[in-house]
């Protein structure tokens, strides 16, 4: 009998370790309307930006889609019979009840249609963030102050871009009188995000210059489009050093080619490595990366020398240094 109470103990310790483990997973939730669900990405349930935020983050973390097309963090009377606004889905209800240790929102660019309110844009957007936190004071909370690109508009109009890429890249002339509304939204992000000691995201300059990332319909990024909002959340994540979010962050492993003109820069841990701040050095040469370069979990960068100092497109990842030589290059930490 003593024999069998001691194995059924040792079973049902095993069982309550096991779940431990599995509740231990930090979670992180992911809100906003059709970007964040991957609206129209082919392979959306592989590459929507909050699942390939997950690969980058690791097995201790758990990362979740709330998103849902079309919606908005204001909630306009004339949009009600449409269910525009967030709080009134099951999205919002489940993100709500999972009690995620940090909130990552894209909501804004839906709400700067013909139904525009400020006063209803604020309310609305704060009702939603105080149902997240509910109360709770160790919650990470991260907000799109800056919103995603937006390609529409009549050609050569520059706006959220705007239609500046032709003829390679052309898209709808109609933006349905966004355009007008958006600094209005953003300037109203920001003052939110400042009330609620949120983290802001600058999630335009990432994508502004990359008309390659989007969807036909200019306003909606395809699947590397996505890619690179995971990269660029991934990021910022390490960037707010939040006391709850703890990411672990390596030291790759530098790998010269044989023909001496690249270098790779190897991840063999199950999490990502942010480069930024990080530097390649060789004698007085130093090559410092930038723009949320990420390397994937094991996975690597190869880094092009000889590479040119001045870049055109400022918010890409550094993938080239102006350093000639790749044995004695040394990787130097950022600080």
């Amino acid at each position: 009998m003593k024999k069998i109470s001691l194995l059924a103990a040792l079973a049902v310790s095993v069982l309550s370790l096991a779940a431990s483990t599995l509740s231990a997973a930090t979670k992180i939730a992911c809100i906003g309307d059709s970007i964040t669900f991957g609206y129209l990405i082919p392979t959306r349930n592989a590459d929507n930006y909050p699942k390939r935020l997950g690969e980058l983050l690791g097995a201790e973390f758990e990362v979740r889609n709330f998103g849902n097309p079309g919606k908005t963090c204001g909630d306009y009377p004339s949009q009600k019979n449409r269910r525009r606004w967030l709080g009134d889905n099951t999205e919002h209800k489940n993100a709500v009840e999972w009690q995620a240790d940090a909130y990552i929102c894209n909501l804004g660019i839906n709400d700067t249609g013909a139904w525009w309110d400020e006063k209803l844009f604020v309310s609305g957007y704060e009702k939603l963030i105080d149902e997240w936190l509910g109360g709770r004071k160790n919650v990470a909370l991260m907000m799109w102050t800056k919103l995603a690109p937006d390609f529409r508009g009549p050609d050569g109009k520059k706006t959220f871009p705007g239609n500046v890429y032709l003829p390679e890249f052309s898209f709808p002339k109609q933006d349905n009188g966004s355009a007008k509304n958006r600094p209005a939204a953003e300037k109203l992000l920001a003052k939110i995000a400042k009330k609620y000691k949120a983290h802001g995201i600058d999630a335009y300059s990432p994508l502004a210059e990359h008309p390659e990332f989007y969807l036909p319909d200019g306003l909606h990024p395809n699947a590397l489009g996505a890619k690179r909002l995971a990269e660029m959340t991934f990021a910022e994540l390490v960037k707010a050093n939040f006391p709850q979010i703890k990411i672990p962050q390596g030291k790759p492993q530098l790998v010269p080619a044989k023909d001496g003109k690249s270098i790779a820069l190897k991840n063999k841990g199950t999490v990502a490595i942010l480069l930024d701040g990080a530097a390649l050095r060789y004698g007085k040469a130093t090559f410092v990366f930038e723009n949320a370069t990420v390397i994937p979990p094991n996975g690597e960068i190869v880094v092009a020398l000889g590479g040119a100092k001045d870049r055109k497109d400022p918010a890409a990842p550094l993938v080239s240094a102006q350093l000639k030589r790749a044995s004695g290059i040394k990787y130097v930490p950022a600080k």
